[in-house]
């Protein structure tokens, strides 16, 4: 059997971002999305997931962008010079491997988003990390830690098997290889909670088109899987992304019924 996980990231984002990966899943194939662990608006968030009960849930746990959830003062080392987080994966990777970032820090955010999350009722299935961070060595066991604590049993681990987009583009497909690695490197470290479905479309997230889902749909071998995806709004005027399109595409549709491939939350593969 083949078992698919299409999830939504960065939930609590934007409005717009939400109303899309809703209709993604209303009309479409999206299954799962990843709220925004420092989300501005917490109780908009619920608003909105109210209207789809059937959307598995998690958290993308947030190092980089935006404000903090935990007290500043005993975050010091996560913080730009302006109180918020880093702006870039990069900038927080190189002072993490520089000492620059205390761990104790890095868990005590974490465990902060988390407890607000489930403080307000979220059903949190699986946890990951805005810029997937979480294939940090290091990163990735305290994102275990945490997830174990709070009874999350999924966490993501696993990056695609290199494809010929990574070399249709170079620089993604560096992109892609260096978070291959790490993610290796990680799952090694990770103690019982290293499962987690294979999981495509990190280079492509934000910019899914109809022919890449349905290559990725044919590279499907039996077990479970996840598609990371992005539904956002259009920046060049039309009224819905090539995405958001591709999500609520018929074809897209047949290509999973004709594969035998079963749609399903995080929260099922346990």
């Amino acid at each position: 059997m083949i078992r698919l996980v299409v999830n939504a990231e960065e939930f609590g984002a934007t409005p717009a971002g939400d109303r899309d990966t809703l209709r993604a899943h209303r009309d479409g194939v999206v299954t799962s999305t990843s709220i925004l662990g420092n989300c501005e608006d917490i109780g908009r968030v619920c608003s909105a997931l109210s209207e789809a009960p059937l959307l598995g849930t998690g958290l993308s746990l947030a190092l980089i962008g935006g404000a903090p959830i935990a007290k500043v003062e005993e975050i010091p080392g996560l913080l730009s010079a302006d109180g918020k987080l880093r702006t870039s994966p990069a900038a927080f990777a190189i002072d993490w491997f520089r000492n620059l970032i205390s761990p104790e820090q890095v868990e005590r955010e974490m465990e902060a988003q988390i407890i607000r999350a489930v403080t307000v009722g979220l059903p949190i299935d699986h946890l990951c990390t805005r810029g997937h961070l979480g294939f940090l060595p290091g990163v990735g066991q305290i994102l275990e830690r945490v997830a174990r604590r709070h009874g999350i049993v999924g966490i993501r681990t696993s990056v695609e098997s290199p494809t010929l987009a990574w070399f249709a583009d170079p620089r993604r497909g560096i992109e892609a290889g260096i978070l291959g690695g790490l993610s290796w490197l990680t799952r090694k470290r990770l103690g019982s909670l290293r499962h987690g479905p294979q999981t495509w479309g990190y280079l492509e997230s934000g910019r899914l088109d109809e022919v890449r889902i349905i290559e990725i749909i044919g590279r499907l071998t039996p077990g479970a899987h996840e598609l990371i995806c992005h539904p956002a709004p259009p920046t060049d005027g039309t009224n819905e992304s090539r995405e958001l399109r591709a999500l609520t595409s018929t074809k897209v549709k047949t290509a999973l019924d004709r594969r035998g491939i079963v749609l399903c939350r995080w929260r099922d593969l346990f």
